[in-house]
């Protein structure tokens, strides 16, 4: 099969089709990620792994579809190890499908003639429906219209006999499209109404979606725009609410024309450029080269020539990357337009005379009256005025049968120019006729009453929706400080005293950094601040005993809140103590690191059993990699301590996972303890080491610990000369890894 478009515009600016899903299955209505389905694909037995597979192709196969088409393969290792005949038919579905969405449609067809085969020796209806489905698509896409008709009345025959009539309504919308590319407006109509009243049946809001804006595009295409773009706002509507960016681009540029061709380009420009925005951020190609094509069509009636040039070059560029025959035809047309506006036959022809030649083997009828009328303007620039008339007649004729009332129109219109200039006034005046009857047809003072009001009603919603949006904007943000002006004053209240004196430390370490000749200086404060630390030990042993002697004489309620809060401020204050006292020894005290052999994997065995009981809904999970065991030479106490403050901390912060990871690399090994919370912004990565530091406790389950663990953990591995980072998790939370070498030697 030859390569062709990936995809076809059925009519001259008026059309951005939306292929409905058809090879989905039961599994893709449940709410399944790729993550999750990835992690089960790695747990689960050589058995499972078949279907897994088949569930990753389905997922990626619209948004990645070379990842797709790597699982699927994966997939059919397995089925031949493993046969299941329904399975391999989903997968190859589903490969024909990502085939298509990367233009491959040789690669396409070659695995629906494998489906299709193995369905029907296996009498597998459903199977054998989505082949015939895939196959229509492929030939639609190839430009054989007959064909793909062909393959999709066949199988809505196969739909028919489904439980479900999902498949009837796709397969519907399929047959309304091409009776849409071959010029059949009524038909298409019908067909499409039938799909909305069966989605509607079936309450799938983005189908129904879909069906009114293929409806809105034959009424467009007809000339009543009143009933378009009542049919677009209704789809519009559903866009928002799913908030579905592909269906937004698409119906928001079908406004923009809408608006257009009711000759208000302000509005027209307004739609296309919010499409256009939405189409660039979901990087879709065809989409933002249809936009701007459209965008240089507006630019052209205000007589922006330049402007109008520079959106089809762009236009153009991305239709030779996409190998878009059909595409590039249109847009050559549109460009031949610029040129004759210019008065430009020389340039306008070189564009046009291929462009038609091209939808003349195509058969694209929408597009072809199109084509004939600029070349039948361009013959009027050449002075061919015979040749330029029977152009025109042609374009008319085209016109009239697939019902495009504006191409009709416009056809009259110049052929009136034609025989006027030629003195011919009898053909003159019965052009001039037929043009304001169709004219009138399109723009009567009842649709433009409609119109008005539709269009009054929509910018008026949009206004009090743009005006809601702000309120609740508002409202969050107010509510935002508040709870920042709370938890800022309820710190500031409770440890004001304990942080003048963490400040002071702070600020003597960094002064000593800063300049050598401080280091003396610094030493004392920290030397005065330890003296402090330890004699606050004794009168808080004080205060505690007095305060347990007060609840043992029945003076105070141990249970009372009160009473709880004194003595976790007092558990809290006595931590702090302990912690600032460790810190301080390992800053002064190199010597406390005793080094003895250490078999590093039973040391996280042990550290992570501790914790299992501390944490029962935290899933602690220990991975070792390397020649094992890996036996090194360092601190077991002070190392365990260090792994202990970071695996507390990210169980603290995760939300259903911890995992430490061992690697022994000979001469060094890494420990690496990962989460699945919310993670450490790149900005703090590094304040978080500091002293006394701690991010925002609402993202943590419990309220634990004072902002010292990771410094000491960091100074620990450091007095091992190794070192400390900090990045983000394969878990989608924080990583914390330290290295070391497998032998260490005293600072």
């Amino acid at each position: 099969m030859v390569r062709l478009p990936k995809a076809l515009l059925i009519t001259y600016t008026f059309v951005s089709l939306l292929i409905l899903p058809i090879c989905s299955h039961a599994q893709s209505s449940q709410a399944i990620t790729n993550a999750s389905l990835e992690a089960k694909l790695i747990a689960s037995d050589a058995s499972q792994k078949a279907e897994i597979l088949t569930q990753l192709v389905e997922y990626y196969r619209d948004n990645e579809p070379t990842k797709s088409l790597d699982f699927a393969k994966q997939a059919l290792e397995q089925l031949t190890r493993f046969p299941n005949h329904k399975l391999r038919v989903q997968v190859l579905n589903n490969m024909a499908w990502a085939y298509i969405a990367i233009g491959d449609y040789d690669a396409a067809q070659h695995c629906t003639d494998e489906s299709k085969s193995i369905a029907q020796a296996n009498n597998y209806e459903q199977g054998l429906y989505t082949a015939k489905t895939m196959q229509g698509i492929i030939y639609w896409r190839a430009a054989d219209y007959h064909s793909a008709l062909k393959q999709f009345e066949q199988a809505l025959v196969l739909a028919k006999n489904q439980p479900s009539q999902h498949g009837i309504a796709n397969t519907t919308n399929y047959i309304a499209i091409i009776y849409q590319i071959l010029g059949e407006p009524k038909q298409a109509l019908r067909y499409f109404q039938q799909a909305l009243e069966i989605q509607t049946q079936l309450g799938e809001e983005k189908s129904i979606a879909v069906s009114l804006n293929n409806i809105a595009n034959v009424y467009g295409t007809s000339g009543n725009y009143s009933l378009a773009l009542e049919y677009q706002l209704k789809s519009l509507k559903i866009r928002e609410k799913l908030n579905d960016f592909p269906g937004l681009a698409q119906v928001l540029g079908n406004i923009g024309l809408t608006y257009f061709f009711l000759e208000n380009d302000d509005l027209a420009l307004e739609y296309l450029q919010r499409s256009l925005g939405y189409y660039e951020s979901i990087k879709d190609k065809l989409g933002v080269a249809e936009t701007l094509t459209s965008l240089g069509t507006v630019h052209l009636r205000k007589n922006q020539y330049e402007a109008a040039l520079h959106q089809l070059n762009l236009a153009i560029g991305l239709a030779n990357e996409l190998n878009d025959d059909v595409m590039l035809a249109r847009i050559k047309i549109d460009i031949a337009s610029v040129y004759v506006a210019l008065n430009d036959p020389i340039n306008a022809e070189a564009f046009a005379k291929p462009a038609l030649t091209k939808i003349t083997d195509l058969q694209v009828n929408p597009l072809l009256a199109n084509a004939l009328l600029v070349n039948a303007k361009i013959a009027k620039l050449n002075n061919t005025m015979d040749f330029a008339i029977k152009l025109a007649k042609q374009a008319l004729k085209v016109a009239e049968n697939v019902d495009d009332k504006r191409l009709m129109r416009d056809s009259y219109e110049f052929i009136y120019e034609l025989h006027k200039q030629q003195n011919n006034f009898s053909d003159a005046l019965l052009a001039l006729e037929h043009f304001k009857r169709i004219n009138d047809g399109m723009f009567n003072s009842q649709s433009d009453q409609r119109i008005s009001f539709l269009m009054s009603h929509f910018e008026a919603e949009k206004r009090e929706q743009q005006i809601k949006l702000l309120k609740t904007d508002q409202q969050l943000k107010q509510k935002e400080l508040e709870q920042q002006h709370l938890i800022r004053y309820t710190w500031i209240a409770g440890l004001t005293g304990l942080f003048i004196l963490t400040i002071l430390l702070i600020n003597r370490l960094h002064q000593r950094k800063i300049h050598h000749s401080l280091n003396q200086s610094i030493k004392s404060q920290r030397e005065l601040i330890q003296a402090i630390a330890h004699e606050f030990r004794s009168p808080l042993a004080k205060v505690q005993l007095a305060f347990d002697m007060l609840e043992d004489q029945g003076l105070i309620s141990a249970n009372a809140p009160l009473s709880l809060k004194i003595n976790n401020g007092l558990s809290e204050l006595e931590k702090l103590i302990k912690e600032a006292l460790d810190f301080i020894q390992l800053e002064n005290n190199h010597d406390l690191i005793q080094l003895s052999s250490v078999k590093l994997g039973n040391l996280l065995s042990e550290v992570l059993e501790a914790h299992v009981d501390l944490y029962p809904d935290i899933d602690f999970e220990l991975c070792e990699k390397g020649p094992q065991p890996c036996l090194i030479k360092a601190d077991k106490h002070q190392l365990t301590r260090a792994v202990s403050n970071i695996v507390r901390n990210a169980a603290r912060f995760a939300t259903n996972k911890v995992k430490v990871t061992l690697i022994n690399h000979i001469d060094s090994y890494e420990i690496s303890i990962e989460d699945d919370g919310p993670g450490i912004p790149v900005n703090e990565r590094l304040r978080v080491l500091e002293p006394f530091v701690r991010l925002d406790l609402s993202r943590c389950r419990d309220s634990g610990g004072v902002g010292l663990g990771l410094s000491l953990a960091k100074k620990i591995i450091e007095l091992h000369n190794g070192t400390l980072t900090i990045a983000e998790s394969s878990i989608n939370g924080a990583k914390i890894a330290l290295k070391a070498p497998s032998k260490t030697t005293k600072k």
